[in-house]
């Protein structure tokens, strides 16, 4: 079983995302109310950043099995089988994996030799997909 890393793209984390940027915006609005001086609130609402920073970027893995991806949850209380056989509309890019599965649309973000990995276990399973590179300008 081969395994590689990757990141959700779904609309919660975005939104985690998006909270997180506005808690922190938040403790700095009040960190420079308070003349640069620090209290528990603040440092509460500190503490909670970096746990939430910590559990947004963290890696997440997938195993690639002979007939499944298999993505890990949060926490890892449990597994996303993805069966091969019910995959469509497979893209991927060098940054992003996305596809349909069973009529709900998931996207991650695979970078370097998961991407690599991906789209080997995509080719050797005979699933359909395309590719996207990035364009580079040329000089005129």
């Amino acid at each position: 079983m081969k395994s590689g890393y990757f990141q959700p793209l779904t609309n919660a984390y975005k939104i985690a995302w998006t909270w997180w940027v506005i808690l922190l915006s938040f403790q700095q609005v009040l960190f420079y109310e308070n003349n640069l001086r620090t209290n528990w609130f603040q440092i509460s609402i500190l503490v909670f950043l970096v746990f939430a920073f910590y559990f947004l970027v963290r890696q997440r893995r997938f195993f690639a099995a002979e007939d499944a991806l298999h993505f890990s949850r949060d926490f890892r209380l449990g597994m996303l089988k993805i069966d091969f056989a019910y995959m469509s509309s497979v893209k991927v890019t060098p940054r992003t994996l996305r596809f349909i599965y069973i009529g709900k649309e998931y996207q991650f973000v695979v970078l370097g030799k998961s991407n690599q990995l991906l789209q080997n276990v995509l080719k050797e399973n005979k699933v359909e997909y395309t590719t996207s590179a990035l364009k580079r300008s040329e000089k005129v």
